[in-house]
C-alpha cells in the first residue's frame, strides 16, 4: 500500500505559499530562501502527482486540487502544533535554543539569563551566536535576535527597540584630553566598527563636525570588542546604549556631553512561524520584554 504522507517541510511550504499567495512571502515567513520553498512545493506536487499551483508572471494561485488539499493540510499542521503545545505543559525539562548576536549575548543576555532559568526551571537554555538574517531551514534555533536594517527584517520579526549609539571613553582618557565641547572629540583616537564603516561619519555630521583627517584607531568586528577597548583607554567608541550602561554605572566608561545618535538599525526577535506560539517561545518573549523595560 502506498504511503501518502509527504514530508513535513513540504506541507509547511505549501500551506504558507497558499495562504499568502506568494512564494517570496512564504519564504520570509518560514525564514528560508525562496528557492527552498519552490523546491518543497515541487517535491509535494511530484509526490502527489498533481499540480497544486498555477504559476504566472503575476504570481501563483491554487489549482482545483490545491484548493481541495489546503484545508486538510492546514488542519493537520494546526493539530500537530496544538499537540506539541500540550506536550510542552509537561514539567519535564525542555531545550530552548537561542541564537543571539555576539555583543548582546556576551554583555547583556548572559548576566541576566539566570533570572529566566529561575522563573522557568522546566526550560534548559542553550545559547549560540550568529549574525545576519537567520535561515531556519538550516538552523534548529527556537529564537534568534538580530540587529538589522528594517528592510532586512523578516515578515514575522518583532522589533524590540531601535538602536541608539552613545559616545563613550575611559575616565582616565577623558581626564587626560578633556571633552568640554563636541569639537574636542576630534582630538581623540576613534575606535572603528568594521561592519559599520560610516558610523563615525554619521555621528560627526550629526554633531556638525568635520569628517576630514580623523584620528582613526583600531577596528573591531563586534561592539563588545570595541567596548572593552574603550574601557582600556584605547580611544573613544560609539556603543549601543543598552550595552554600555553597566560599564558607565561601574565607572569604567563615561558618556561625555551625553552625546548620542539614533541609527537606522533595530534589534529584532525572530522565530519561525511554526514555533512562535509554542509555550517556551512565548515565555522567553514575555521575560525578554520585561527585562528590556526594567532599568
Amino acid at each position: 500500500m502506498r504511503d501518502y504522507l509527504p514530508p513535513m517541510q513540504a506541507l509547511k511550504s505549501f500551506a504558507a505559499a497558499a495562504r499568502l499567495s506568494s512564494v517570496s512571502k512564504a519564504a520570509k515567513e518560514l525564514c528560508v530562501t525562496q528557492g527552498a520553498v519552490s523546491k518543497q512545493i515541487k517535491l509535494l506536487e511530484a509526490f502527489l502527482s498533481v499540480p497544486l499551483f498555477i504559476r504566472s508572471a503575476k504570481g501563483i494561485c491554487l489549482t482545483t486540487e490545491g484548493q481541495l488539499y489546503l484545508p486538510t493540510v492546514i488542519k493537520v499542521l494546526s493539530e500537530l502544533n496544538n499537540s506539541g503545545e500540550s506536550l510542552q505543559r509537561n514539567p519535564k525539562q525542555q531545550q530552548l535554543l537561542l541564537d543571539v548576536i555576539p555583543s548582546m549575548s556576551n554583555i547583556w543576555l548572559i548576566p541576566r539569563i539566570h533570572s529566566f532559568e529561575d522563573r522557568y526551571p522546566h526550560l534548559k537554555v542553550d545559547l549560540i551566536n550568529g549574525d545576519g538574517s537567520p535561515d531556519f531551514n538550516l538552523s534548529q534555533a527556537d529564537i534568534c535576535i538580530r540587529c538589522l536594517l528594517p528592510a532586512a527584517a523578516l515578515a514575522n520579526s518583532i522589533e524590540l527597540f531601535k538602536e541608539r549609539l552613545i559616545l563613550v571613553g575611559a575616565p582616565q582618557l577623558i581626564e587626560k584630553t578633556s571633552i568640554r565641547q563636541p569639537t574636542d572629540i576630534l582630538q581623540h583616537r576613534l575606535l572603528l566598527q568594521n561592519t559599520r564603516p560610516l558610523m563615525w561619519n554619521n555621528f560627526l555630521i550629526d554633531q556638525q563636525l568635520s569628517t576630514e583627517e580623523l584620528n582613526l584607531g583600531m577596528g573591531f568586528q563586534h561592539f563588545f570588542m570595541a567596548l572593552k577597548a574603550a574601557e582600556e583607554g584605547l580611544g573613544l567608541a560609539l556603543i549601543p546604549d543598552f550595552l554600555a550602561s553597566q560599564s558607565i554605572q561601574q565607572g569604567k566608561l563615561v558618556n561625555p556631553l551625553a552625546l548620542s545618535i539614533e541609527t537606522d538599525y533595530g534589534y529584532y526577535l525572530i522565530s519561525p512561524s511554526y514555533k512562535t506560539q509554542l509555550r517556551k517561545t512565548q515565555e522567553f518573549i514575555s521575560w525578554l520584554q520585561q527585562e528590556l523595560i526594567e532599568p
